[in-house]
């Protein structure tokens, strides 16, 4: 990917002024390499384009991509690179609301399989201190070194002859260590002596379920140890309250967090003041806030003339990149070939004696190599069975259907409707001052007389 990047900046005619090769997964921010990469645009003011392999290597996620344009950043790609104009920003944007959702389905299939796995009876994360994962069977069995040691503290504890801190230290003389090599103390004691896992159940998603591990204690000498954690327990530990609109809104002022809380029975936002002096002070009732992101919600309005043109869009990016993923193909196809033929002429050299064997394991580990990346390549799966304009059909529908999924769900749904549609919220003066709306879905946004606003609209003239 860093030799076809390089090969663009040649073809474009751009010079490279710096290249930064990240590791880590474009779905989330604040990677290393990518803050790295706007500090050198913050201080070489200059230079204005990235180029990447593609855009789901670039960034999957709205914090960066908006990140980048608030430095003046123009990001162009090796792979399906998007025109100039409001037309490829609006592409840019589909296609990374669908990268996006590839990744969060990814993450969805990844837990759904975790969750198979723990209704089977099988442990889905490392193995706790205990027991060890046995790779072949794929479950927890039990470990000879410090399954003793758990089992001496469950009875020691259970007791109620010793302290937490007291049992840590005595444990940690016995040799019981944490799996970087340092003492266990009594906090991560505690989790240990509460944790179901030790006499067969697996605790998932708040639910318990009958593993097939073998247990370390008996219920009985679990249940007593639970008990001697009452007395410890404090009975007014009230739950924390979930809010609507809290961790959505911040004060436009300081930056702050804006918080919610109750009292005598009406809710209540506030800024946290958590960044320094600020002048916000009052308390703002959550029906305003309430109503304010109901009207929000309310412009963005879908008809069916519009979802065509989105769905349209997109089946011409889709037919696009198909075509350019065949010619990829291809080309891979044909270099794989011509490497087989190159390593075939190098054996060929090697028995006529005309090369000798360390040239011939030099040139066929380099030959070896190539082969490899090739076949990776050819090897890399589609992004997703499902076409893109039937994912663009479906992210336009949740935008349609936010103001009325608002207004009648309950709170957790109010918050999922919020989590997919709107982010950067502020509030000053009792009011939201300003807000984005989550990838293409700001090109739905209608003005009080019912106009699309975005300046990509005029050009198609579907206000008319």
């Amino acid at each position: 990917q860093l030799k076809a990047c390089r090969e663009f900046c040649a073809k474009e005619g751009l010079t490279v002024a710096a290249e930064f090769v990240e590791a880590e997964s474009a779905g989330k921010a604040g990677r290393t390499q990518f803050e790295s990469m706007c500090d050198f645009f913050g201080t070489n003011p200059e230079v204005r384009i990235v180029v990447a392999h593609k855009l789901d290597r670039l960034t999957r996620n709205f914090s960066d991509a908006l990140r980048l344009e608030s430095l003046g950043v123009k990001d162009r790609y090796v792979v399906s690179d998007f025109p100039e104009g409001p037309s490829g920003e609006l592409a840019r944007d589909v296609n990374l609301a669908v990268a996006k959702h590839y990744l969060a389905n990814l993450r969805q299939e990844v837990k759904k399989g975790m969750a198979e796995k723990v209704a089977q009876g099988g442990w889905p994360h490392r193995a706790p201190v205990g027991y060890i994962n046995d790779k072949a069977t794929r479950s927890l069995v039990v470990d000879p070194i410090s399954a003793p040691l758990v089992l001496h503290a469950f009875e020691r504890y259970g007791s109620g002859l010793v302290s937490l801190s007291t049992l840590a230290n005595e444990l940690h003389a016995m040799g019981l260590r944490m799996r970087s090599g340092g003492k266990v103390y009594g906090s991560a004691l505690d989790k240990v002596l509460k944790n179901p896992v030790y006499v067969g159940l697996i605790r998932w998603k708040g639910e318990l379920y009958p593993g097939t591990h073998e247990p370390l204690v008996s219920r009985e000498l679990f249940d007593t140890v639970q008990a001697a954690f009452a007395p410890n327990r404090t009975k007014n530990n009230a739950q924390k309250r979930s809010y609507a609109l809290r961790d959505f809104l911040v004060c436009a002022e300081c930056g702050a967090k804006i918080t919610a809380g109750t009292h005598k029975e009406h809710t209540y936002y506030r800024c946290t003041h958590g960044k320094g002096p600020c002048s916000q002070r009052s308390y703002i009732r959550e029906e305003r806030l309430m109503d304010e992101v109901t009207a929000l919600l309310g412009r963005i309005e879908i008809g069916p003339d519009i979802l065509e043109a989105l769905v349209e869009e997109a089946r011409i990016r889709e037919e696009s990149e198909t075509s350019q993923r065949t010619r990829e193909r291809a080309a891979l196809l044909s270099a794989l070939a011509d490497n087989e033929r190159r390593s075939a002429a190098l054996l060929d050299a090697l028995l006529d004696g005309t090369i000798g064997k360390e040239v011939y394991a030099a040139k066929d580990r380099q030959l070896t190599s190539e082969r490899r990346a090739l076949e990776l390549r050819l090897s890399e799966p589609s992004n997703s069975s499902e076409s893109l304009p039937s994912k663009v059909r479906a992210l336009a529908s949740t935008g349609a259907n936010a103001r009325v999924d608002f207004e009648h769900a309950d709170l957790e749904m109010k918050r999922r409707v919020l989590a997919d549609v709107l982010c950067n919220a502020t509030v000053q003066e009792g009011h939201i001052a300003s807000y984005q709306w989550k990838g293409p879905l700001g090109f739905l946004e209608r003005n009080p007389e019912g106009a699309l606003i975005h300046e990509w609209w005029a050009i198609l003239d579907l206000n008319q």
